[in-house]
């Protein structure tokens, strides 16, 4: 039997309550995860009959597993982490009793059963840009490597290739819901895919919901880290629109956008 002391419970409204393993490896459920969560109960439709549904980089399971509670079917659910697939599985047994979610390990759309248009796509991509040279050696330095670092940076190359290949993976009236960090510089990114792509890039973009969000660490690495990772952000506002403030506590407040990505109807006609 699972323990409190082994998992823990996130709660998104309308009686949807998730229960999850808390082990190492895997991030635990992030209030911006949460209001993803919150936005999916109150405004999503989930695909209905033989409709898909993508959650990508699933990480716990959180947003697969919020969408078949909802009442979604054919949902797969995808990261580049195979810890992270493993226990999102778990999860799944722990909440359902039974394995109804394809869980795939696969970055963006390279999971085999990620290769096909859906009708929903959920994704909260890293927040954090590529770091510099000088910052990579100075994580490096204080031994802060591996999965854990591609979970929360290099989020505007991550965010770019999404929204370049997204057009190609949505159904005829399919939306994907993201989360944009302000840390990420959304504009130089927008501006970015549109250079990449072209005049005639295919997706719109709506603002569905805007939260303000304190930037916390939690472990004495990190803390080390704060001084050079705020002279990195200041570099990244300056060069790249990466939007924050910080307040006279030192406290560093950071904007988390859900924002609705739809293929206009216009490029659906001539594509």
């Amino acid at each position: 039997m699972i323990s409190s002391q082994d998992s823990y419970e996130a709660y998104f409204g309308l009686g949807h309550s998730l229960r999850f393993l808390d082990r190492s490896g895997v991030f635990r459920v992030s209030p911006a995860g949460l209001r993803l969560g919150d936005l999916l109960v109150r405004h999503v439709q989930v695909p209905s009959g033989d409709g898909w549904t993508l959650d990508m980089g699933t990480g716990s399971g959180v947003q697969a597993l919020l969408l078949r509670s909802i009442g979604a079917r054919n949902i797969v659910a995808t990261d580049i982490s195979e810890t992270s697939v493993k226990i999102a599985g778990e999860n799944e047994i722990l909440n359902f009793g039974d394995r109804a979610v394809t869980f795939e390990v696969g970055s963006l759309f390279d999971a085999p059963s990620a290769d096909r248009a859906f009708d929903l796509i959920v994704f909260n991509p890293p927040g954090w840009r590529t770091p510099s040279p000088e910052c990579q050696e100075g994580l490096e330095r204080l031994g802060l490597t591996g999965l854990g670092l591609e979970a929360m940076f290099w989020g505007d190359r991550v965010l770019t290739e999404f929204l370049g290949r997204l057009p190609d993976h949505l159904a005829e009236s399919g939306r994907a819901i993201a989360g944009f960090n302000s840390m990420v510089g959304i504009q130089r990114v927008l501006a970015d895919v549109r250079e990449q792509f072209g005049a005639h890039y295919p997706l719109r973009f709506r603002l569905l919901e805007r939260h303000t969000f304190p930037l916390f660490v939690y472990t004495e690495k990190w803390r080390a880290s704060m001084g050079m990772l705020m002279t990195e952000f200041q570099l990244w506002k300056e060069h790249y629109g990466s939007a924050f403030s910080v307040h006279a506590d030192g406290t560093l407040y950071f904007s988390y956008e859900l924002v609705e990505c739809r293929v206009s109807r216009s490029a659906r006609a001539t594509r």
